[in-house]
């Protein structure tokens, strides 16, 4: 099982961080299995080829990254 509310406040927390530095960030890396959850959930969005996005940034699936550690870059 797969807790995406701990990778989205994983991800808030390296978001608010970079913000409060005066950083962008352009995308959000995440494993590859919190890309297909996330695809699981969004069947609209992979149908019209969208891009998907989490908390306004688009996501890359990484397979460098662990699952519950996204990357804000």
């Amino acid at each position: 099982m797969l807790w995406l509310s701990v990778v989205i406040d994983n991800a808030c927390t390296q978001l608010w961080d970079a913000w409060g530095n005066g950083a962008a960030r352009t995308s959000l890396r995440v494993s590859p299995a919190v890309y297909a959850a996330v695809a699981a959930e969004r069947p609209g969005e992979v149908a019209r080829q969208c891009p998907l996005t989490l908390l306004g940034l688009p996501l890359v699936a990484d397979p460098e990254v662990a699952t519950y550690e996204p990357v804000a870059v």
